[in-house]
């Protein structure tokens, strides 16, 4: 006899932080904190990305937004050749490690109000999630869950015949 499940997570486990890091596109894209703002602004452009993970020797030090260069160079009147990345970062910093599951990774996101969530394992940052990525991971775990769970209910509803 089957065993019951007890929990949904049983029957469909959420994926973990490092399994959505690995089917991104972009991978890690980063930026030196002595780079400048235009720099990054560029790299975010033409990586399609709205933030950057800052490494100084493939340390993580910061993050830098698109919000950040429009809040703290934009609007206050600076120079995006002149100003550093350094500057305009954000370094009070929240990371996962790869094991991290989906809801723990929203939930630190929603508790520290961040859109973005660095993944990291042993000083080396992996790769960055968004809001975007969990949401779509979210969205695709709960469509295949309703799709099982309709299999399940049409086999309950009309057994095949050949097991009686």
């Amino acid at each position: 006899m089957q065993t019951p499940f007890k929990s949904i997570e049983q029957l469909m486990p959420f994926a973990t932080a490092g399994e959505l890091v690995a089917t991104k596109r972009a991978g890690l894209v980063s930026v030196s904190p002595g780079a400048t703002a235009l720099a990054a602004m560029q790299t975010m452009a033409e990586k399609d990305v709205g933030l950057l993970v800052v490494l100084e020797n493939e340390r993580l030090v910061g993050v830098v937004s698109e919000r950040d260069c429009a809040r703290r160079l934009l609007l206050e009147g600076r120079s995006a050749k002149d100003t550093a990345v350094r500057s305009l970062m954000t370094t009070q910093l929240y990371t996962v490690a790869p094991q991290a599951k989906i809801p723990e990774c929203i939930a630190l996101m929603h508790e520290k109000g961040i859109r973005h969530l660095p993944v990291a394992e042993a000083g080396k940052v992996l790769g960055v999630l968004s809001v975007r990525d969990l949401m779509g991971a979210l969205i695709e775990r709960h469509e295949r869950l309703l799709r099982r769970l309709h299999e399940e209910r049409l086999t309950l509803l009309f057994p095949d015949p050949s097991s009686y």
